[in-house]
């Protein structure tokens, strides 16, 4: 059984709203989105609203390019957003697949070797479940604002994702079913998925990071009910639990 220690970590800074994927655009400025509609850019522990997309922000990703993709639940959308000269412009980008509405993009994930934004759509939370699984993966290539299928109407809320380091791997963390699911990508248009590793004790995986030695850093979530604490959960390459980290609070 993997130890469990207490994480090391600092509070860079706190908010009185939830606050979704932290991430860097290309010159190192770290932001936050928040289902208030706000995108926050953060700057020595202090966080500034940069602008708002009107609706329910829940993952932000830049291209090297500066641009920005935003999944947003509200609107059941990726959108695009582009600022030139102190000027904000937010488009739609994808919105539907083969005619239907998305059900909410949840998190995202932009590869660094080709123009293929990877994104779970889950819609809220209790829309897509154990007995209502209409949960999807999918990928827009984005040279050409085409939108591919991985797995449509078959998760549980899958949520969090992330890519392998060297991009032959995909993660999902599917919420519901308490799950990561592993997809390998083996050429253009063909995907298998496996169950990469079951997790038990808590609700369900979140969110997921990879760090450059292949490591899966895996955020489980649990009610306040139940439970007092966060947990990271670390899985080498091999599929293995390393560790267990505890944030309390």
């Amino acid at each position: 059984m993997a130890q469990q220690q207490a994480a090391n970590y600092e509070r860079l800074f706190q908010s009185a709203v939830p606050l979704y994927c932290p991430t860097e655009d290309s010159e190192g400025n770290l932001y936050a989105v928040s289902t208030n509609g706000e995108v926050y850019q953060v700057t020595e522990g202090q966080m500034n609203v940069k602008y708002s997309t009107g609706g329910q922000p829940t993952s932000l990703v830049f291209d090297n390019e500066g641009s920005a993709f935003i999944a947003d639940m509200g609107y059941q959308s990726i959108l695009s957003c582009t600022v030139t000269e102190g000027r904000t412009d937010i488009t739609p980008v994808i919105k539907e697949y083969d005619g239907t509405p998305l059900n909410g993009p949840n998190s995202m994930i932009l590869s660094e070797n080709s123009n293929m934004l990877y994104f779970t759509d889950s819609g809220p939370m209790g829309e897509s479940t154990i007995d209502n699984p209409v949960g999807s993966v999918f990928v827009v290539d984005l040279s050409v604002s085409m939108l591919k299928p991985i797995i449509v109407n078959k998760l549980a809320h899958p949520c969090g994702i992330a890519l392998s380091p060297g991009e032959k791997v995909l993660y999902i963390a599917e919420t519901y079913k308490n799950r990561i699911l592993k997809t390998v990508i083996h050429s253009e248009g063909v995907y298998y998925t496996s169950v990469y590793y079951q997790f038990s004790g808590r609700f369900g995986p979140t969110a997921l990071a990879v760090d450059p030695s292949g490591n899966l850093y895996v955020a489980r979530f649990d009610f306040t009910d139940v439970s007092d604490e966060g947990i990271i959960t670390i899985i080498n390459p091999k599929g293995e639990v390393e560790n267990n980290l505890s944030i309390s609070g």
